[in-house]
Formats: structure tokens, sequence, C-alpha cells
């Protein structure tokens, strides 16, 4: 009899211990998940920025006759309006900054389409060379983008992310 009574709370020890040892798993998990969703969507990001860098790439290509006109910053930090009826830098510009504040996806009047917080920038390296840039918020703190671009016009540095390209404009003789 006194063994039984030595032991009794043994097994109701052994559960509590178990059901610990799941809580922790499943805690993990929960973090496991949320830190998937940070990065899928960073991810997204990324790929949106890469795509809008493409699209104005081709535009300047297109029209590479007028690449020096399409040199700006801060493309997209504010709503460019009514885009200009007739071809050329100013509507592709105009029609980029929409790009870039998420035009191309709207539901009931509102923008979804937009990275967060995008502007882009083109420069002129000279030589026919231009540095196309889009950055962006990121969601975490990371190392900031070495681009000049958006430097600054963040709530935190290390949240900015950015790509960019160099568009070469061949001097035919």
């Amino acid at each position: 009899m006194t063994n039984r009574r030595s032991e009794a709370g043994a097994a109701l020890l052994e559960v509590l211990i178990a059901m610990l040892i799941v809580a922790f798993g499943v805690l993990g998990y929960v973090g496991l998940q949320a830190r998937t969703v940070v990065t899928t969507l960073e991810g997204y990001q990324r790929s949106q920025a890469l795509i809008l860098l493409n699209d104005i790439t081709q535009r300047i290509n297109i029209n590479r006759a007028n690449a020096v006109s399409y040199v700006g910053s801060d493309i997209g930090a504010t709503d460019p309006g009514t885009c200009p009826v007739t071809v050329g830098a100013a509507r592709d510009l105009c029609e980029w900054a929409q790009l870039i504040r998420g035009s191309a996806e709207q539901r009931n009047g509102s923008k979804l389409g937009a990275v967060i917080g995008a502007r882009g920038c083109i420069q002129d390296l000279g030589s026919g060379q231009y540095r196309i840039s889009l950055v962006w918020q990121g969601i975490q703190a990371s190392g900031p983008t070495p681009l000049a671009c958006g430097l600054n016009q963040y709530t935190a540095e290390n949240l900015r992310r950015g790509v960019s390209v160099v568009v070469r404009i061949g001097i035919l003789a």
C-alpha cells in the first residue's frame, strides 16, 4: 500500500510535462509560420519591384533617342494625376508612377497592387548609361540598400529595400 501512495500523482505530472512539451512545439510552429508569412511578403514585394523595373527599362529602350528625358527622382512618391495623351517620356513616367502607386490592381477605388512606400529614381550616369532604381519599405529590419534613391524618406533606413539596373543606350555612328 505504501508504494501506491508514493506513486499517487506521478501520472498527472507526466501528463502535465507532456502538455508543456507539446505547447512549446506548437508555439515554435506558430512562430515559424509567422516568419514564413513575413518572408513571403518580402519576396513578393521584391518580385513586384523587379517587374516595375523591367517595365520602365523597356519604355526607355523603346524611346532611346529621348532617354535623357526620363531622368528624375522620387517618381511615384506622389500621385501623378491624369497622364498626358501624347506618347513620350512624360507619359511613360506618369504611367510608371501610377504603377508604382498600385494602379494595376484596384478594388472599390483603392489601389492594391503597390509595393509598400515605393518610389523610383532614374539617374544619368553619362556615356549613354542610366541607372534605374526602385526602393520600398520592407517589413522586417535588415541592412539598408546602398542605393541613394529614397534616402532618409522612410521611418527607418534598415527597412529600406531597393533594386536597380543600368541601361546602356548604344550610340550608333
